[in-house]
Protein backbone atom coordinates (compact mmCIF):
# COMPACT_ATOMS: atom_id res chain seq x y z
CA UNK A 1 0.00 0.00 0.00
CA UNK A 2 1.31 3.43 -0.99
CA UNK A 3 1.38 5.60 2.13
CA UNK A 4 1.20 9.37 2.45
CA UNK A 5 3.54 11.66 4.33
CA UNK A 6 1.80 14.09 6.65
CA UNK A 7 0.61 17.20 4.85
CA UNK A 8 0.90 15.75 1.33
CA UNK A 9 -1.74 15.00 -1.29
CA UNK A 10 -2.53 11.28 -1.20
CA UNK A 11 -0.30 9.43 -3.74
CA UNK A 12 -1.53 8.33 -7.14
CA UNK A 13 -0.56 8.10 -10.80
CA UNK A 14 -0.74 11.48 -12.55
CA UNK A 15 -1.98 11.55 -16.14
CA UNK A 16 -2.53 14.99 -17.63
CA UNK A 17 -4.58 17.08 -15.20
CA UNK A 18 -5.96 13.90 -13.61
CA UNK A 19 -4.77 11.41 -11.00
CA UNK A 20 -5.48 7.68 -11.02
CA UNK A 21 -5.53 5.94 -7.66
CA UNK A 22 -5.61 2.16 -7.88
CA UNK A 23 -7.79 0.40 -5.28
CA UNK A 24 -5.75 -1.75 -2.85
CA UNK A 25 -2.53 -0.16 -4.15
CA UNK A 26 -3.05 3.50 -3.29
CA UNK A 27 -6.25 3.17 -1.27
CA UNK A 28 -7.51 0.54 1.18
CA UNK A 29 -10.96 -0.49 2.38
CA UNK A 30 -13.09 1.55 4.78
CA UNK A 31 -15.67 -1.00 5.93
CA UNK A 32 -18.40 1.34 7.27
CA UNK A 33 -18.55 3.15 3.91
CA UNK A 34 -18.34 -0.10 1.95
CA UNK A 35 -21.35 -1.61 3.70
CA UNK A 36 -23.42 1.57 3.39
CA UNK A 37 -22.53 2.09 -0.26
CA UNK A 38 -23.27 -1.48 -1.27
CA UNK A 39 -26.87 -1.03 -0.11
CA UNK A 40 -27.61 2.68 -0.53
CA UNK A 41 -25.77 3.40 -3.78
CA UNK A 42 -27.09 0.21 -5.36
CA UNK A 43 -30.75 0.80 -4.49
CA UNK A 44 -30.56 4.48 -5.45
CA UNK A 45 -28.98 3.76 -8.81
CA UNK A 46 -31.80 1.40 -9.76
CA UNK A 47 -34.50 4.00 -9.04
CA UNK A 48 -34.70 5.19 -12.66
CA UNK A 49 -35.05 1.70 -14.15
CA UNK A 50 -38.92 1.62 -14.22
CA UNK A 51 -39.06 4.90 -16.12
CA UNK A 52 -36.59 3.71 -18.75
CA UNK A 53 -38.73 0.61 -19.25
CA UNK A 54 -42.05 2.48 -19.34
CA UNK A 55 -41.15 5.72 -21.14
CA UNK A 56 -38.04 4.89 -23.18
CA UNK A 57 -38.93 1.38 -24.34
CA UNK A 58 -36.01 -0.46 -22.71
CA UNK A 59 -36.12 -4.04 -21.53
CA UNK A 60 -35.30 -4.81 -17.89
CA UNK A 61 -31.88 -6.13 -18.95
CA UNK A 62 -31.12 -2.96 -20.97
CA UNK A 63 -32.14 -0.65 -18.13
CA UNK A 64 -29.95 -2.56 -15.65
CA UNK A 65 -27.07 -2.35 -18.14
CA UNK A 66 -27.53 1.43 -18.27
CA UNK A 67 -27.50 1.55 -14.46
CA UNK A 68 -24.24 -0.39 -14.36
CA UNK A 69 -22.54 1.88 -16.90
CA UNK A 70 -23.70 5.10 -15.22
CA UNK A 71 -22.52 3.78 -11.85
CA UNK A 72 -19.08 2.93 -13.22
CA UNK A 73 -18.74 6.38 -14.78
CA UNK A 74 -19.80 8.06 -11.54
CA UNK A 75 -17.19 6.00 -9.67
CA UNK A 76 -14.56 7.01 -12.22
CA UNK A 77 -14.64 10.62 -10.99
CA UNK A 78 -12.62 9.95 -7.80
CA UNK A 79 -10.89 6.73 -8.90
CA UNK A 80 -9.72 7.49 -12.45
CA UNK A 81 -9.79 11.30 -12.53
CA UNK A 82 -8.88 12.14 -8.94
CA UNK A 83 -11.80 14.41 -8.01
CA UNK A 84 -12.09 14.58 -4.19
CA UNK A 85 -15.90 14.67 -4.18
CA UNK A 86 -18.58 12.00 -3.74
CA UNK A 87 -20.14 12.24 -7.22
CA UNK A 88 -23.69 11.49 -8.25
CA UNK A 89 -26.51 12.58 -10.50
CA UNK A 90 -27.19 16.19 -11.35
CA UNK A 91 -30.49 15.62 -9.54
CA UNK A 92 -32.10 19.09 -9.79
CA UNK A 93 -31.67 18.94 -13.57
CA UNK A 94 -33.38 15.52 -13.71
CA UNK A 95 -37.01 16.77 -13.63
CA UNK A 96 -36.22 19.52 -16.15
CA UNK A 97 -34.74 17.13 -18.72
CA UNK A 98 -37.32 14.42 -18.06
CA UNK A 99 -40.27 16.79 -18.34
CA UNK A 100 -39.22 18.13 -21.74
CA UNK A 101 -38.36 14.65 -22.98
CA UNK A 102 -41.80 13.29 -22.08
CA UNK A 103 -43.49 16.10 -24.02
CA UNK A 104 -42.46 14.13 -27.12
CA UNK A 105 -44.90 11.33 -27.85
CA UNK A 106 -42.54 9.01 -29.76
CA UNK A 107 -39.91 7.01 -27.87
CA UNK A 108 -37.30 7.62 -30.58
CA UNK A 109 -37.77 11.37 -30.30
CA UNK A 110 -37.37 11.18 -26.51
CA UNK A 111 -34.15 9.19 -26.86
CA UNK A 112 -32.66 11.58 -29.41
CA UNK A 113 -33.62 14.64 -27.36
CA UNK A 114 -32.03 13.34 -24.14
CA UNK A 115 -28.94 12.24 -26.07
CA UNK A 116 -28.67 15.81 -27.40
CA UNK A 117 -28.95 17.20 -23.86
CA UNK A 118 -26.28 14.87 -22.44
CA UNK A 119 -23.83 15.49 -25.31
CA UNK A 120 -24.36 19.24 -25.09
CA UNK A 121 -23.85 19.20 -21.31
CA UNK A 122 -20.54 17.43 -21.93
CA UNK A 123 -19.55 20.07 -24.51
CA UNK A 124 -20.50 22.93 -22.16
CA UNK A 125 -18.31 21.58 -19.36
CA UNK A 126 -15.33 21.03 -21.66
CA UNK A 127 -15.73 24.48 -23.22
CA UNK A 128 -15.94 26.33 -19.91
CA UNK A 129 -13.13 24.23 -18.46
CA UNK A 130 -10.78 24.83 -21.38
CA UNK A 131 -11.61 28.51 -21.82
CA UNK A 132 -11.87 29.47 -18.17
CA UNK A 133 -15.07 31.40 -18.97
CA UNK A 134 -17.22 29.53 -16.44
CA UNK A 135 -16.99 32.20 -13.68
CA UNK A 136 -17.80 34.93 -16.22
CA UNK A 137 -20.89 33.03 -17.42
CA UNK A 138 -22.11 32.54 -13.85
CA UNK A 139 -21.66 36.27 -13.18
CA UNK A 140 -23.76 37.05 -16.27
CA UNK A 141 -26.65 34.95 -14.95
CA UNK A 142 -28.27 36.95 -12.12
CA UNK A 143 -28.61 35.20 -8.80
CA UNK A 144 -32.39 35.50 -8.94
CA UNK A 145 -32.45 33.67 -12.30
CA UNK A 146 -30.19 30.95 -10.91
CA UNK A 147 -32.58 30.59 -7.98
CA UNK A 148 -35.55 30.52 -10.36
CA UNK A 149 -33.99 27.68 -12.37
CA UNK A 150 -33.47 25.61 -9.21
CA UNK A 151 -36.98 26.45 -8.00
CA UNK A 152 -38.38 25.47 -11.39
CA UNK A 153 -36.62 22.12 -11.12
CA UNK A 154 -38.22 21.57 -7.72
CA UNK A 155 -41.66 22.58 -8.93
CA UNK A 156 -41.35 20.31 -11.97
CA UNK A 157 -40.33 17.39 -9.77
CA UNK A 158 -43.28 17.85 -7.39
CA UNK A 159 -45.77 18.54 -10.18
CA UNK A 160 -44.73 15.38 -12.03
CA UNK A 161 -45.35 13.29 -8.92
CA UNK A 162 -48.56 14.94 -7.69
CA UNK A 163 -50.35 15.50 -11.02
CA UNK A 164 -50.61 12.40 -13.25
CA UNK A 165 -50.15 12.63 -17.00
CA UNK A 166 -53.32 12.35 -19.08
CA UNK A 167 -54.67 8.81 -19.11
CA UNK A 168 -52.12 7.52 -16.58
CA UNK A 169 -52.19 6.93 -12.85
CA UNK A 170 -49.42 8.62 -10.91
CA UNK A 171 -47.00 6.65 -8.77
CA UNK A 172 -48.58 8.32 -5.75
CA UNK A 173 -51.96 6.89 -6.79
CA UNK A 174 -50.49 3.40 -7.10
CA UNK A 175 -48.32 3.38 -3.95
CA UNK A 176 -49.82 6.04 -1.64
CA UNK A 177 -48.95 4.52 1.74
CA UNK A 178 -45.49 3.27 0.72
CA UNK A 179 -44.47 6.59 -0.83
CA UNK A 180 -45.85 8.76 1.97
CA UNK A 181 -44.14 6.63 4.62
CA UNK A 182 -40.82 6.67 2.76
CA UNK A 183 -41.01 10.44 2.18
CA UNK A 184 -42.06 11.16 5.77
CA UNK A 185 -39.24 9.14 7.31
CA UNK A 186 -36.68 10.63 4.91
CA UNK A 187 -37.79 14.20 5.60
CA UNK A 188 -37.55 13.61 9.35
CA UNK A 189 -34.09 12.06 9.19
CA UNK A 190 -32.61 14.50 6.68
CA UNK A 191 -34.28 17.86 7.34
CA UNK A 192 -36.09 17.91 10.69
CA UNK A 193 -34.65 20.43 13.15
CA UNK A 194 -36.00 18.61 16.25
CA UNK A 195 -34.49 15.35 14.99
CA UNK A 196 -31.22 17.17 14.29
CA UNK A 197 -31.01 18.11 17.97
CA UNK A 198 -31.73 14.52 19.00
CA UNK A 199 -28.86 13.24 16.83
CA UNK A 200 -26.40 14.97 19.16
CA UNK A 201 -27.63 12.81 22.05
CA UNK A 202 -28.50 9.55 20.30
CA UNK A 203 -25.64 8.21 18.20
CA UNK A 204 -27.82 5.44 16.73
CA UNK A 205 -30.14 8.11 15.29
CA UNK A 206 -27.21 9.96 13.76
CA UNK A 207 -26.01 6.69 12.20
CA UNK A 208 -29.49 5.98 10.85
CA UNK A 209 -29.76 9.45 9.34
CA UNK A 210 -26.33 8.99 7.74
CA UNK A 211 -27.88 6.31 5.50
CA UNK A 212 -29.81 9.02 3.64
CA UNK A 213 -32.96 7.82 1.90
CA UNK A 214 -32.24 4.15 2.60
CA UNK A 215 -34.26 3.87 5.87
CA UNK A 216 -37.39 5.28 4.21
CA UNK A 217 -36.87 3.06 1.19
CA UNK A 218 -36.48 -0.11 3.26
CA UNK A 219 -39.49 0.80 5.38
CA UNK A 220 -41.53 0.91 2.16
CA UNK A 221 -40.15 -2.53 1.24
CA UNK A 222 -41.49 -3.92 4.54
CA UNK A 223 -44.81 -2.06 4.76
CA UNK A 224 -45.71 -2.22 1.05
CA UNK A 225 -46.69 -5.91 0.98
CA UNK A 226 -48.76 -5.54 4.19
CA UNK A 227 -50.94 -2.84 2.62
CA UNK A 228 -51.22 -4.63 -0.74
CA UNK A 229 -49.19 -2.10 -2.76
CA UNK A 230 -46.09 -4.22 -3.38
CA UNK A 231 -45.74 -7.89 -4.31
CA UNK A 232 -42.60 -10.03 -4.26
CA UNK A 233 -44.12 -12.71 -6.48
CA UNK A 234 -41.28 -12.32 -8.99
CA UNK A 235 -38.75 -13.23 -6.29
CA UNK A 236 -40.84 -16.22 -5.24
CA UNK A 237 -41.15 -17.38 -8.87
CA UNK A 238 -37.36 -17.26 -9.15
CA UNK A 239 -37.07 -19.93 -6.45
CA UNK A 240 -40.24 -21.99 -7.00
CA UNK A 241 -42.35 -23.14 -9.90
CA UNK A 242 -45.70 -21.32 -9.33
CA UNK A 243 -47.63 -24.23 -10.82
CA UNK A 244 -46.12 -27.07 -8.76
CA UNK A 245 -44.44 -25.26 -5.88
CA UNK A 246 -41.26 -27.25 -6.58
CA UNK A 247 -37.79 -25.82 -5.97
CA UNK A 248 -36.47 -24.62 -9.35
CA UNK A 249 -33.67 -22.24 -8.35
CA UNK A 250 -30.31 -23.14 -9.91
CA UNK A 251 -26.88 -21.63 -10.40
CA UNK A 252 -28.02 -19.96 -13.63
CA UNK A 253 -30.61 -17.99 -11.66
CA UNK A 254 -27.98 -16.38 -9.44
CA UNK A 255 -26.70 -14.02 -12.13
CA UNK A 256 -28.37 -11.48 -14.40
CA UNK A 257 -26.70 -10.87 -17.74
CA UNK A 258 -27.45 -7.21 -18.64
CA UNK A 259 -28.06 -6.45 -22.31
CA UNK A 260 -25.17 -4.10 -23.05
CA UNK A 261 -25.25 -4.88 -26.79
CA UNK A 262 -28.96 -4.14 -27.10
CA UNK A 263 -28.57 -0.93 -25.12
CA UNK A 264 -25.78 0.30 -27.38
CA UNK A 265 -27.52 -0.72 -30.61
CA UNK A 266 -30.85 0.86 -29.71
CA UNK A 267 -29.87 3.94 -27.71
CA UNK A 268 -26.29 5.10 -28.34
CA UNK A 269 -26.01 8.01 -30.80
CA UNK A 270 -23.05 6.17 -32.34
CA UNK A 271 -25.43 3.39 -33.40
CA UNK A 272 -28.67 5.30 -34.08
CA UNK A 273 -27.08 8.49 -35.38
CA UNK A 274 -26.45 11.88 -33.84
CA UNK A 275 -29.50 14.00 -32.97
CA UNK A 276 -30.44 16.70 -35.47
CA UNK A 277 -29.38 20.34 -35.14
CA UNK A 278 -32.88 21.38 -34.04
CA UNK A 279 -32.63 19.03 -31.03
CA UNK A 280 -29.27 20.47 -30.00
CA UNK A 281 -30.75 23.98 -30.21
CA UNK A 282 -33.72 22.87 -28.08
CA UNK A 283 -31.30 21.27 -25.59
CA UNK A 284 -29.02 24.33 -25.21
CA UNK A 285 -31.05 26.11 -22.47
CA UNK A 286 -31.20 22.86 -20.48
CA UNK A 287 -27.45 22.34 -20.85
CA UNK A 288 -26.71 25.86 -19.59
CA UNK A 289 -29.18 25.42 -16.72
CA UNK A 290 -27.46 22.14 -15.84
CA UNK A 291 -24.12 23.98 -15.75
CA UNK A 292 -25.50 26.56 -13.31
CA UNK A 293 -26.85 23.79 -11.07
CA UNK A 294 -23.58 21.82 -11.23
CA UNK A 295 -21.51 24.83 -10.21
CA UNK A 296 -23.75 25.26 -7.20
CA UNK A 297 -23.07 21.64 -6.27
CA UNK A 298 -19.34 22.18 -6.74
CA UNK A 299 -19.38 25.18 -4.40
CA UNK A 300 -21.29 23.13 -1.82
CA UNK A 301 -18.89 20.19 -2.04
CA UNK A 302 -15.84 22.44 -1.74
CA UNK A 303 -17.31 24.12 1.35
CA UNK A 304 -18.02 20.75 3.00
CA UNK A 305 -14.47 19.53 2.40
CA UNK A 306 -12.75 22.76 3.43
CA UNK A 307 -14.66 22.67 6.72
CA UNK A 308 -13.65 19.04 7.36
CA UNK A 309 -10.05 19.63 6.22
CA UNK A 310 -9.46 22.02 9.12
CA UNK A 311 -9.28 18.93 11.33
CA UNK A 312 -7.03 16.95 8.95
CA UNK A 313 -3.74 18.81 8.35
CA UNK A 314 -2.15 15.44 7.54
CA UNK A 315 -3.84 15.30 4.10
CA UNK A 316 -3.98 18.08 1.50
CA UNK A 317 -7.12 17.91 -0.66
CA UNK A 318 -6.36 18.54 -4.37
CA UNK A 319 -9.07 21.04 -5.43
CA UNK A 320 -8.97 21.89 -9.14
CA UNK A 321 -12.07 23.37 -10.78
CA UNK A 322 -10.62 22.95 -14.27
CA UNK A 323 -10.05 19.23 -13.67
CA UNK A 324 -13.63 18.85 -12.43
CA UNK A 325 -14.96 20.55 -15.58
CA UNK A 326 -13.05 18.13 -17.80
CA UNK A 327 -14.09 15.17 -15.66
CA UNK A 328 -17.78 16.08 -15.98
CA UNK A 329 -17.42 16.61 -19.71
CA UNK A 330 -15.76 13.24 -20.24
CA UNK A 331 -18.22 11.38 -18.00
CA UNK A 332 -21.30 12.83 -19.71
CA UNK A 333 -19.91 12.27 -23.20
CA UNK A 334 -18.97 8.68 -22.36
CA UNK A 335 -22.43 8.15 -20.83
CA UNK A 336 -24.23 9.26 -23.98
CA UNK A 337 -21.95 7.40 -26.40
CA UNK A 338 -22.06 4.08 -24.55
CA UNK A 339 -25.51 4.01 -22.95
CA UNK A 340 -27.57 6.76 -24.52
CA UNK A 341 -30.26 8.89 -22.84
CA UNK A 342 -29.22 9.26 -19.21
CA UNK A 343 -31.60 12.07 -18.20
CA UNK A 344 -30.34 12.41 -14.55
CA UNK A 345 -26.97 13.51 -16.03
CA UNK A 346 -23.54 12.92 -14.51
CA UNK A 347 -22.98 15.49 -11.73
CA UNK A 348 -20.17 16.51 -9.39
CA UNK A 349 -21.73 15.81 -5.99
CA UNK A 350 -23.95 13.50 -3.94
CA UNK A 351 -24.36 15.91 -1.05
CA UNK A 352 -25.66 13.48 1.60
CA UNK A 353 -22.86 10.99 1.00
CA UNK A 354 -20.24 13.75 0.92
CA UNK A 355 -21.36 14.93 4.35
CA UNK A 356 -21.23 11.38 5.76
CA UNK A 357 -17.76 10.58 4.37
CA UNK A 358 -16.29 14.00 5.23
CA UNK A 359 -17.57 13.80 8.80
CA UNK A 360 -15.84 10.48 9.53
CA UNK A 361 -12.69 11.59 7.68
CA UNK A 362 -12.54 14.70 9.88
CA UNK A 363 -12.24 12.53 13.02
CA UNK A 364 -8.62 11.76 12.18
CA UNK A 365 -6.34 9.34 10.39
CA UNK A 366 -7.10 6.61 12.91
CA UNK A 367 -10.72 6.58 11.70
CA UNK A 368 -10.05 7.05 7.96
CA UNK A 369 -6.55 7.07 6.51
CA UNK A 370 -7.47 9.11 3.44
CA UNK A 371 -10.59 10.83 2.17
CA UNK A 372 -10.28 8.81 -1.03
CA UNK A 373 -10.54 5.58 0.97
CA UNK A 374 -13.98 6.59 2.23
CA UNK A 375 -15.14 7.71 -1.21
CA UNK A 376 -13.78 4.63 -3.01
CA UNK A 377 -15.36 2.30 -0.46
CA UNK A 378 -18.77 3.98 -0.65
CA UNK A 379 -18.77 3.44 -4.40
CA UNK A 380 -17.58 -0.17 -3.90
CA UNK A 381 -14.39 0.61 -5.85
CA UNK A 382 -16.42 1.04 -9.05
CA UNK A 383 -17.45 -2.62 -9.15
CA UNK A 384 -21.28 -2.83 -9.33
CA UNK A 385 -21.57 -6.40 -8.06
CA UNK A 386 -25.12 -5.82 -6.80
CA UNK A 387 -26.47 -5.30 -10.31
CA UNK A 388 -25.41 -8.76 -11.48
CA UNK A 389 -27.16 -10.59 -8.63
CA UNK A 390 -30.62 -11.64 -9.84
CA UNK A 391 -32.18 -12.44 -6.42
CA UNK A 392 -31.22 -8.99 -5.08
CA UNK A 393 -32.54 -7.29 -8.21
CA UNK A 394 -35.83 -9.21 -8.00
CA UNK A 395 -36.13 -8.22 -4.34
CA UNK A 396 -35.67 -4.52 -5.17
CA UNK A 397 -37.58 -4.52 -8.47
CA UNK A 398 -41.16 -4.12 -7.10
CA UNK A 399 -40.12 -1.14 -4.94
CA UNK A 400 -38.23 0.82 -7.59
CA UNK A 401 -41.21 3.06 -8.53
CA UNK A 402 -41.37 4.07 -4.85
CA UNK A 403 -37.62 4.81 -4.88
CA UNK A 404 -37.95 7.02 -7.96
CA UNK A 405 -40.93 8.91 -6.53
CA UNK A 406 -39.05 9.35 -3.24
CA UNK A 407 -36.06 10.77 -5.14
CA UNK A 408 -38.16 13.30 -7.03
CA UNK A 409 -40.21 14.47 -4.03
CA UNK A 410 -37.08 15.00 -1.94
CA UNK A 411 -35.49 16.77 -4.91
CA UNK A 412 -38.48 19.12 -5.05
CA UNK A 413 -38.22 19.88 -1.34
CA UNK A 414 -34.45 20.42 -1.40
CA UNK A 415 -34.59 22.60 -4.54
CA UNK A 416 -37.23 24.79 -2.92
CA UNK A 417 -35.26 25.54 0.24
CA UNK A 418 -31.98 26.02 -1.65
CA UNK A 419 -33.57 28.42 -4.15
CA UNK A 420 -35.40 30.47 -1.54
CA UNK A 421 -32.27 30.75 0.61
CA UNK A 422 -30.50 32.46 -2.32
CA UNK A 423 -33.03 35.32 -2.41
CA UNK A 424 -32.81 38.55 -0.42
CA UNK A 425 -36.18 40.30 -0.59
CA UNK A 426 -39.80 40.03 -1.68
CA UNK A 427 -39.18 41.26 -5.24
CA UNK A 428 -36.51 38.63 -5.84
CA UNK A 429 -38.77 35.94 -4.38
CA UNK A 430 -41.61 37.03 -6.66
CA UNK A 431 -39.38 36.94 -9.75
CA UNK A 432 -38.00 33.52 -8.81
CA UNK A 433 -41.48 32.06 -8.33
CA UNK A 434 -42.60 33.36 -11.74
CA UNK A 435 -39.48 31.83 -13.33
CA UNK A 436 -40.18 28.52 -11.60
CA UNK A 437 -43.82 28.50 -12.67
CA UNK A 438 -42.90 29.33 -16.27
CA UNK A 439 -40.35 26.51 -16.33
CA UNK A 440 -42.90 24.07 -14.89
CA UNK A 441 -45.76 25.16 -17.20
CA UNK A 442 -43.84 25.79 -20.43
CA UNK A 443 -40.09 25.12 -20.70
CA UNK A 444 -36.71 26.10 -19.32
CA UNK A 445 -36.22 28.49 -22.25
CA UNK A 446 -39.44 30.37 -21.56
CA UNK A 447 -38.72 30.52 -17.82
CA UNK A 448 -35.19 31.89 -18.24
CA UNK A 449 -36.23 34.48 -20.85
CA UNK A 450 -39.13 35.63 -18.67
CA UNK A 451 -36.78 35.82 -15.70
CA UNK A 452 -34.22 37.95 -17.53
CA UNK A 453 -36.90 40.40 -18.68
CA UNK A 454 -38.38 40.67 -15.16
CA UNK A 455 -34.91 41.01 -13.62
CA UNK A 456 -34.06 43.97 -15.85
CA UNK A 457 -37.47 45.60 -15.34
CA UNK A 458 -37.92 45.03 -11.61
CA UNK A 459 -34.41 44.79 -10.16
CA UNK A 460 -32.22 46.64 -12.62
CA UNK A 461 -28.42 46.65 -12.57
CA UNK A 462 -28.20 45.75 -8.89
CA UNK A 463 -29.33 42.20 -9.75
CA UNK A 464 -25.85 41.59 -11.21
CA UNK A 465 -24.01 42.98 -8.20
CA UNK A 466 -22.77 40.47 -5.59
CA UNK A 467 -24.06 41.61 -2.23
CA UNK A 468 -24.70 40.36 1.28
CA UNK A 469 -28.31 39.54 2.14
CA UNK A 470 -30.25 42.68 2.96
CA UNK A 471 -33.92 43.53 3.44
CA UNK A 472 -35.27 46.12 1.03
CA UNK A 473 -38.85 45.41 2.09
Amino acid sequence: MKHRRDGDVHPGIAWGPFTLRVPFVHVGVEWPELVQGLVVAGATGLAVVPLYIHSFGMTWEMAVALTILQGMLISAAPIVFGDPFCPGWLTPALPLVLREALLRSEIGARVDFVNAVVLLVAAVFVFFGASGLGPLFLRLVPRVVQAGIILGAGMSALYGELVPRAGEASRLDQYPISILLAVGVSLLLLFSLPVERLKAHWSWLASLAALGIAPGFFLAMVIGPWVGEISYQGLRDLFFDPATGDWVFGLGDVFLWPDFAGLYAGYSPLARGLPGLELFLAALPLALAAYVIAMGDLITGTAILRHAAAARPDETIPFDERRTHFTLGIRNAAQALTAGPFFPLQGPLWTGVMVVVAERWSRGRRHMDTLFGGIFSYYVFGIPVLFFCRPVLELLRPVLPVAFSLTLILTGFACAYVALSMLHDRVERGVAVVIGMAIMAFSTTVGVLAGLVMTVALLGRQAWKPSAPEARE
